[in-house]
């Protein structure tokens, strides 16, 4: 099984209005690829920009562009395909790229690294990243902290992943 790390920073909270900014991906231990994308403002929400400080970050030549595909989505569309999306709310990120890319190329069947997490901790309810990542640190794993960059927070997720499918199996 393929497992593809995955973060978007968007424009909105919601994949009907707004837009994916920056996509971060690695595949299983590889390298974590990431770029920002040409992206629309038109529907964006202050507080999704602020997340992950979109002014700070984004080049002027990005934003407000057009909204087309670029080589870079190719190449991740082309990762995904038949993959299991690894993240931490899945369903979000994969929401908006379904928006911009009009298909779903991965595995129908997500892992959402904050429900993946529930009952190693003897959680009633998912948790953030940050609390996953606090938590994965107790078990003795060093994990980086989340920072709203996609980059960062692929190399979160996967950290998290590893060190709670180690745990898992050690219980076996």
């Amino acid at each position: 099984m393929t497992f593809i790390y995955v973060d978007t920073e968007t424009t909105s909270l919601d994949p009907s209005k707004g837009e994916i900014w920056e996509l971060a991906y690695a595949i299983d231990d590889g390298e974590i690829f990431a770029d920002f994308l040409p992206h629309d403002l038109m529907h964006a929400q202050p507080a999704a920009l602020r997340i992950g400080r979109y002014l700070d970050r984004v080049p002027d030549v990005i934003q407000g562009r057009s909204s087309a595909s670029t080589p870079f989505e190719t190449e991740a569309m082309r990762a995904m395909k038949g993959a299991t999306i690894v993240g931490a709310n899945p369903a979000f990120d994969t929401s908006f790229l379904r928006a911009r890319w009009g298909r779903a190329p991965w595995h129908h069947r997500l892992l959402d690294i904050e429900t993946y997490a529930m009952p190693a901790f003897g959680w009633d309810e998912p948790r953030g990243l940050k609390d996953v990542a606090e938590a994965c640190r107790q078990l003795g794993v060093e994990i980086p902290e989340p920072d709203h960059t996609a980059a960062g927070d692929v190399a979160t997720v996967r950290m998290c992943h590893q060190a709670l499918s180690d745990w898992y199996r050690r219980q076996l």
